[in-house]
């Protein structure tokens, strides 16, 4: 446990006479020094006893020593006789009966505030002061300047009996050193203490023996000799200490390092104050006793100043031990005796020893210098650590190492023995690196009171509670005592407040089962304390206690630590307590991590919610103020945490917001519930909310213990389980269900349970939400999305929303659904009875809308959270969810618009939660309303003030459709108009709300769909052609189905186009080939639609006389369907599909043209010898037309022309026997192959530039064998096989005749008999067409001639005297002129 520190010199012994030694002429005088000394150092500290010392109040200049100037100052004689109060009963105090008021509290330790303080201290808190307590006396004493103050500091009294005493001649100057003082055991005449004064400045010394009859005295001190001057003091010098190591005396300690004794009874026991100071002879018994220890003591000063001088435990009566030690290391044991025995036990120099067994311990202080080392103070170790330590002194060492921001603070034991001084554990403050403060009224103190397991390290504004448990031997245990490793203890730092500018002025401690000193009075004061604690004197604070109040924890085998929890607990359940010193902010050097706070304050919360925090009664006699209590615990907290400036995560962040919204929830669903059982009668108080708390399983709440007399669930609950609150509400309406399903159907009893529900849902949703909104700065969420108390983004890793759990949005749901069925039953109805009242059925309307506003609320919250989670169940979950509300809250809306006589609050809701395309049904219903009765009021002229009521209802309702134009801009626009499409309002659209035009010009544009409107928009509102043609354009050439409105639309597109261009007299118009380019597919579709007109034409005689479109369908294939493709069923279900369309005049795409016109047969030879003719030639056109891909424009022509050939049987053609050229090229001329050719030539569509050929047998084999084209990939798979099988079998059947007929030839000859019959019919009418224009030119020739004749003899006539009427010439000279 100890290691040696070094070797001491043999102690000397001194032995003196047994009568008291006289005192010296010289004594207290030192020899001159060789040079004027600097001035010392004033850091000098009280130490640890049962008797407090006092020590020096730091002056704020120190003065320099002079060894030759004294200056004295005699004071003017002051008088003050204080009033005796009642005294308290004395006896026995335990901490709930003391009047003291907890300022914290935790596992290990309570500090409280003591209620006793002179009211002298109490109203002047600026005043400089110190003071001490004696636990053994029961009494605290305060010193100022002027005035000794002493009091029972444990009584339960606020202004309890005090002794305030006038000090004869203070000190003149202010800034001098406090006076010191200390209490004196009584007398025998007395069962009250005395009070010994010192004056540090001029050593002045006042005893008085008794405090409670010394007041009387003051005017008689000095001649009765309890009064006394210190001798031999030097210049400047001052006391810095006084000791009570009584039985043997008083010990003083001066500024120059000197020590003295003194006693303040003679050898009779009588009032007599003396001093003698201690020689600085080693050994000499010349002396005497004190001579030897002044000797010893003296060298001290050169080794730094007097740290502290303390007295070991009492021994026998009049011996004490009294161990000195300096701030440099020096300590020296002393054994005193009053009788004159003295001797030296110890004595050695620890500082070098103790730094290098730090830093060999403490790896951290290795670089720290052993310049900066100080022994602060000390305490003797109650119960020694070690056996050996019987033969030594053991004590516990308060020291520092510094660098230049911290100081680094260690408790060290040492073991002092005569021959050797051994270090034991080394124990480092780690909880507290503050310098001390140089210029604090008081020093450092170290107190260990018995049975030494918790140690208290007082500074000016903080005080260390350390655990010095003592570890049981392990192997362990004993590994790291020798490495010097420093053992896992207890620590924690009281700190208080800088901005009340409190400050520790003096300090004792308590000792549990402490001894009292000699036999005591039934009267005294004495505190019998219950746990070991150190008091404090705190100016502005008053008397605080700090116990450790469970000593058993301390000395367990795990050490107690220090935790989150338990700082954040202190912080939230003390911090607001008024007038509180202590600062509950975590210090630097206790910092924890924010995940290490954020963990403490979510199980902190829970507590709170759970009521398992012993800081909060868990059977309050109000439900509404432990509700309270707790909520602004949980308020207290975040807002310790806001200032702390901790950085938590947002999860933290939202969970604790959570649960505060929980008991703000909770205060309103409880106070709903209370005002309803007052005011229902005795013997009906059950409710909703307890059968809600019946009905929830019991793995959700805590099951009350009748045993324990938990008779009341519902308070037991509220109590307990309201951090389950989201489990309760669902149940609202599933007891309502499940009431009606065990046979309570009667409406009232519903209508009442319903509207407990509504208080119930409304009230924890609404006070959530409010809450919610109102608190998002205080838990640092200020940047979250906030919109009507729910997020409007960031879902993505926040769980889920307690005010939006699934079960509790549904039931949500279904009892707005249960609320509106019965209020549309019973509103507007006459009064009945069995029925619900008028008030009942008004409190369930007035709430309906505030309950759909919850169920929006809950219903969005749910969807956003669940749509962006990775579980696919919850994102189908949010789907269905979202089509569900979707109409739900659109029936409600327009339930409480038009059932419930509530169109306002319906418009407020929908405008709230922007449900748009309600709002607009909402609105645009209250405008027709407004309609209907302003034309009813304008045939009944009687009723005007109704009317004007109406125009002003109507005024409101536009202005509210304009302003949402301006709130939501082109959302509304889209709502508005598309409500006007869907009703067919079509006047409305286009002409309501003109100002708005902007609006519904972008809507149209955006509209695909309503093509058909906006291009009459365009050219009517915005005289915009391009922007019509465009859409009508589109509209055809894309959307339209329907035959005639696609060609209307084509046509009007293309004349819209055209009417938009602009022309210029210099240039001409814009597009040279007047837009053909652009309008290239708008000509292609209207060539097909020209192509389906034609063949509809064709096959209308045959379905003149059909009744419907089904017998069209079934005349049309019956005239012209295809009797060689009923082998071919595939090919048959083509043609009827296309013949369908054909009937229906659904616009046919090229491909379907081509089909249509290739499948259908030409029954009628003769009258359809014409079609027959044209049906491949349209095919083929079609194909050029409606089929832009190169590759599949070609597959499909060779499909054409292979089925153009197969509708003839050429066996028959290529049978030339018996057969004359003639009857040859007539039989060919009757082909379908010729007939295409033909008309291909005539039509000039075999030309270089188009895409048409005629393409020769051999390369048609095979099209459509290998593969469909992409007309056909919607098709079913199995259909698609059956199409690739009749392809087969027409290609096959088309080989045949290539094979046996000669096909490729009778190809050749068939093109070259149709180029050469266009040829000669082509020669034909370009003769008599040469034969026409010579006779029109001619016929103009003579027209012209005729008519300038004319005009020229008219005006000679203009010109010239009418001398007699002109006759008519009749020679008939025109006629004559033209030639037959």
């Amino acid at each position: 446990m100890f290691t040696a520190a070094g070797a001491n010199p043999t102690p000397s012994s001194t032995r003196t006479g047994k009568r008291r030694p006289r005192p010296l002429s010289n004594e207290g005088s030192i020899p001159k020094a060789k040079r004027q000394r600097s001035a010392l150092s004033d850091h000098t500290f009280i130490a640890p006893d049962n008797h407090a010392e006092m020590q020096e109040a730091k002056a704020y200049k120190p003065a320099a020593l002079s060894p030759r100037e004294v200056t004295r100052e005699v004071s003017g004689q002051h008088k003050e006789i204080p009033v005796r109060g009642k005294k308290t009963r004395s006896g026995d105090r335990n901490s709930k009966g003391d009047g003291s008021v907890v300022l914290t509290t935790n596992d290990t330790y309570t500090v409280s505030k003591l209620p006793a303080l002179p009211d002298r201290l109490r109203a002047n808190t600026k005043e400089r002061q110190h003071g001490a307590i004696y636990s053994d006396s029961g009494y605290a004493l305060s010193l100022t300047h002027t005035h000794a103050i002493v009091w029972p500091y444990a009584v339960n009294a606020p202004s309890p009996e005090t002794f305030t005493f006038a000090i004869p001649q203070p000190s003149k100057h202010f800034t001098d050193p406090l006076p010191l003082g200390s209490l004196v055991s009584a007398s025998a005449s007395s069962s009250e203490p005395g009070l010994v004064v010192v004056v540090p400045t001029t050593g002045r010394i006042t005893y008085w023996e008794s405090i409670a009859s010394a007041a009387t005295l003051d005017l008689r001190l000095q001649r009765n000799g309890v009064e006394l001057s210190i001798s031999g003091m030097y210049s400047g010098e001052t006391v810095i200490q006084i000791l009570n190591a009584e039985s043997a005396g008083f010990m003083l300690a001066f500024s120059s390092g000197r020590i003295a004794f003194m006693s303040v009874r003679d050898s009779q026991g009588r009032p007599a104050v003396s001093v003698q100071f201690l020689r600085s002879g080693s050994g000499s018994a010349s002396g005497g006793l004190f001579g030897s220890v002044r000797n010893a003591l003296s060298r001290a000063s050169s080794h730094g100043d007097i740290a502290a001088v303390r007295a070991g435990q009492p021994g026998k009566v009049g011996e004490r031990n009294v161990v000195l030690a300096t701030s440099k290391g020096k300590i020296q044991s002393w054994d005193i005796n009053r009788s004159g025995h003295t001797s030296l036990v110890a004595e050695t120099e620890v500082r070098e020893a103790i730094v290098l067994a730090i830093k060999e311990t403490i790896r951290s202080m290795s670089e720290l210098l052993i310049e900066t080392f100080e022994i602060l103070d000390f305490a003797h170790i109650p119960n020694p650590l070690e056996p050996a330590a019987g033969q030594g002194t053991s004590l516990l060492l308060l020291t520092s190492l510094g660098d230049r921001q911290t100081t680094h603070y260690t408790l060290v034991e040492i073991l002092l023995k005569p021959n050797e001084t051994m270090i034991g554990n080394i124990r480092p403050i780690k909880s507290y690196t503050t310098p001390v403060m140089r210029t604090a009224t008081s020093n450092p103190r170290l107190y260990l009171p018995s049975p030494g397991l918790v140690g208290f390290a007082v500074f000016d504004r903080a005080v260390v509670v350390v655990s010095m448990v003592k570890q049981p031997d392990s192997p362990e245990m004993q590994l790291i005592t020798e490495s010097h490793f420093p053992l896992q203890t207890f620590e924690d730092v009281i700190d208080f407040r800088k901005d009340m500018n409190v400050e520790i002025v003096g300090s004792g401690m308590e000792e549990p089962n402490a001894a009292p000193h000699g036999i005591e009075d039934s009267k005294s004061r004495r505190h019998k304390a219950k746990y070991p604690a150190t008091v404090l004197v705190v100016r502005g604070g008053g008397v605080l206690r700090i116990a450790a109040t469970n000593v058993t924890k301390l000395a367990s085998k795990e050490a107690q630590k220090v935790t989150a929890k338990s700082k954040l607990e202190q912080a939230v359940f003390f911090g607001n307590l008024e007038h509180n010193p202590i600062n509950f902010a975590v210090r630097s050097e206790l910092e924890f991590t924010p995940e290490e706070v954020g963990e403490a304050a979510l199980d902190l919360s829970r507590d709170i919610l759970k009521s398992q925090t012993p800081y909060i009664p868990s059977v309050p006699g109000s439900i509404d103020q432990n509700l309270r209590k707790r909520s602004a615990a949980l308020h207290d907290l975040a807002e310790y945490l806001k200032q702390s400036g901790v950085e938590l995560d947002r999860v933290t962040r939202w969970k604790l917001l959570w649960d505060a919204e929980r008991l703000e929830a909770a205060i309103v669903v409880w106070n709903r519930y209370d005002a309803l059982v007052r005011e229902k009668p005795v013997g009906q108080k059950r409710g909703l909310l307890t059968e809600v708390v019946e009905w929830i399983h019991e793995d959700y709440k805590t099951e009350p213990v009748p045993e324990a007399g938990e008779l009341d669930r519902v308070r037991h609950w509220f109590i307990n389980d309201i951090w389950n609150l989201e489990i309760a509400l669902p149940w609202a309406f599933q007891v309502i269900k499940y009431t009606y399903q065990d046979g309570q159907k009667d409406h009232v009893a519903v209508m009442e349970t319903l509207s407990e529900a509504n208080d119930f849902v409304i009230g924890a949703l609404q006070g959530a939400f409010n809450f919610r909104t109102a608190n998002l700065r205080l838990y640092g969420l200020q940047s979250e999305p906030l919109y009507h108390g729910i997020l409007s983004e960031g879902y993505e890793v926040l769980p889920q929303f307690w005010t939006s759990a699934f079960f509790g949005v549904e039931n949500l749901r279904k009892q707005i659904e249960l609320a509106g069925v019965l209020l549309t039953a019973y509103i507007g109805k006459p009064a009945q009875e069995g029925q619900p009242s008028v008030e009942l059925i008004d409190k369930i309307k007035g709430e309906h809308g505030l309950l759909i506003d919850m169920s929006i609320r809950a219903h969005n919250e749910r969807v956003r959270w669940s749509s962006v989670q990775d579980d696919p169940q919850l994102q189908i979950e949010a789907e269905q969810m979202t089509v569900a509300q979707e109409t739900a809250v659109d029936g409600q809306l327009k339930q409480l618009a038009k059932d419930l006589g509530s169109p306002g609050e319906a418009i407020l809701l929908a405008e709230k939660h922007e449900i748009l395309p309600t709002l607009a049904y909402v609105l645009m219903y209250e405008l027709n309303e407004c309609s209907r009765k302003a034309n009813a009021n304008s045939k009944s002229e009687a009723n005007l003030a109704a009317q004007d009521i109406n125009d002003d209802q109507s005024a409101a309702l536009k202005m509210t459709v304009r302003q949402c134009f301006n709130k939501f801009g082109k959302r509304w626009a889209d709502a508005l108009y598309g409500l006007d499409i869907e009703l067919d309002s079509m006047n409305v659209l286009l002409d309501g709300f003109p100002e708005e035009f902007p609006y519904l010009t972008t809507y149209l544009r955006n509209r695909q769909d309503c093509g058909k409107i906006a291009w009459i928009h365009e050219v009517t509102r915005n005289k915009d052609f391009d922007q019509a043609s465009m859409i009508l354009l589109d509209l055809g050439l894309q959307r339209e189905q329907d035959l005639w409105s696609k060609k209307i639309e084509l046509s009007i597109g293309k004349l819209a186009r055209l009417a938009g261009k602009n022309y210029s007299q210099k240039d001409g118009i814009i597009i040279p080939d007047g837009g053909n380019t652009e309008l290239t597919a708008t000509h292609n579709e209207l060539s097909l639609i020209k192509i389906q007109d034609t063949v509809y034409e064709y096959i209308l005689p045959a379905i003149a006389a059909a009744i419907d479109d089904n017998a069209e369908l079934q005349l049309a294939l019956e005239a012209h369907g295809n009797k060689l493709s009923r082998k071919q069923p595939a090919f048959s279900s083509l043609l009827k599909d296309k013949m369908g369309h054909l009937v229906r005049h659904i616009a046919m795409k090229g491909a379907d043209l081509v089909d249509l016109l290739t499948l259908m047969e030409d029954n009628d030879y003769n009258e359809d010898y014409v079609f027959r003719g044209e049906r491949f030639y349209l095919a083929l056109k079609a194909s050029q037309h409606g089929i832009d891909e190169k590759e599949e424009r070609l597959t499909i022509q060779r499909m054409i022309w292979r089925r153009c050939m197969l509708r003839d049987d050429w066996s028959q053609v290529n049978n030339t026997d018996m057969k004359d050229d003639s009857q040859i090229q007539d039989q060919l001329r009757q082909t379908a192959l010729y007939l295409t050719f033909k008309n291909c030539l005539k039509n000039n569509l075999f030309n270089k530039k188009s895409s048409i050929k005629p393409i020769k047998p051999q390369e048609i084999l095979g099209a459509y064998t290998d593969g469909l084209d992409r007309r056909f990939d919607g098709l079913d798979v199995s259909f698609q096989e059956r199409i690739m099988k009749d392809f087969e079998v027409e290609d096959d059947a088309f080989k045949v005749y290539i094979e046996r007929c000669r096909l490729e030839n009778w190809h050749t000859g068939a093109l070259e008999l149709a180029q050469q019959d266009f040829a000669q019919e082509m020669a034909e009418e370009t003769e008599d067409g040469s034969k026409m224009r010579q006779a029109k030119t001619a016929l103009q020739e003579a027209e012209e001639a005729i008519s300038k004749k004319e005009q020229t003899a008219a005006e000679n006539l203009l010109r010239g005297k009418m001398s007699s009427r002109p006759r008519p010439r009749l020679n008939g000279s025109f006629t004559k002129s033209v030639k037959y």
